[in-house]
């Protein structure tokens, strides 16, 4: 289990997958506190079965309580995990499940008054590691049913595995659908092959105040790039802001280009820069969109590698 709950997280924790499963906050959380207890409640599920079993009454019922809830409790925090990650079918817990889930209720959930009026007792003297009797009384009917609690352990493990599989399923085809839209469209594609001769033309612009009048044209094919590429992006579900670094290096080039583009069109006499810096502010652009391109180029490779294998 603790395997298919690790892939799990490994798919909602992809960078695009979580930016669009942020957006509904509530779901979100529902989804981290469903994935952390499902394992929490495998943890003390695992303790049962691999620690000694006290000979003290009220020990017994103590581990015997807090394993039937962590059973039950595990049952409904795989409900919603398929519940917060939208699966689109309906979860049903099925019939094995359904019996493991009224048997914790008649035991320690409503043992006393059931909502039909059925009443529970544990017998103690029966109680072992192993399970227990519970006599059953409705309907002027008494019945004593043996509960066999490393069977109901086993088949709880293996039933909601399947249930956690086919959610790790479903995330593994949604992203394979995904990538298969996009494999023929990479996202350096932004970068043009101009991208090199507009920015060695900054530079030249700056450096001779001959060519300084299309300084601005190569400065705009440079943004130009950054738009194509922001444009590239949401056509994938991201956004600029869905990867931290790439969102950083937006931020970090957004003043540099504006000084620039303030240097190459204001009169000598609004200028705010000298050629100098602007220099200075053009090598940090190329430095960046060096590091951008850089990024996307992995972001590009993960996707052809996806498509390989």
């Amino acid at each position: 289990m603790n395997n298919i709950l690790k892939e799990i997280r490994e798919y909602i924790n992809n960078p695009r997958k979580q930016y669009n499963l942020l957006k509904n906050k509530p779901y979100w959380n529902q989804l981290c506190s469903s994935l952390d207890v499902i394992g929490d409640c495998d943890l003390a599920i695992s303790a049962y079965e691999n620690t000694e079993f006290n000979k003290r009454d009220g020990d017994k019922y103590l581990k015997l309580y807090g394993l039937l809830q962590a059973i039950f409790v595990q049952q409904d925090a795989v409900r919603n995990l398929w519940e917060a990650l939208e699966i689109g079918s309906k979860f049903e817990l099925g019939a094995e499940l359904k019996r493991i889930r009224d048997m914790r209720n008649n035991s320690i959930g409503h043992p006393t008054k059931t909502f039909s009026k059925s009443y529970h007792f544990i017998s103690r003297i029966t109680i072992e590691k192993s399970g227990f009797k519970l006599m059953s009384c409705s309907n002027n009917k008494t019945d004593f049913i043996d509960i066999n609690i490393l069977e109901i352990i086993k088949k709880q493990k293996n039933l909601l595995s399947d249930k956690l599989n086919i959610m790790l399923e479903y995330l593994k085809k949604e992203e394979e659908s995904h990538k298969e839209m996009f494999k023929t469209k990479n996202l350096e594609d932004a970068f043009n092959d101009m991208y090199t001769y507009h920015l060695s033309g900054v530079f030249e612009s700056i450096l001779s105040s001959e060519k300084r009048p299309v300084g601005n044209v190569h400065l705009e094919q440079v943004k130009s790039i950054l738009d194509e590429l922001k444009k590239l992006l949401k056509e994938r579900g991201i956004e600029i802001d869905t990867y931290d670094s790439i969102k950083l290096l937006y931020d970090e080039l957004e003043y540099p280009i504006k000084e620039l583009d303030d240097f190459f069109n204001k009169k000598t006499e609004q200028k705010k820069v000298n050629d100098k810096t602007a220099y200075i502010f053009a090598f940090f652009v190329k430095g960046k969109m060096e590091e951008l391109k850089s990024i996307i180029e992995e972001i590009d490779k993960k996707y052809q590698n996806d498509k390989k294998q």
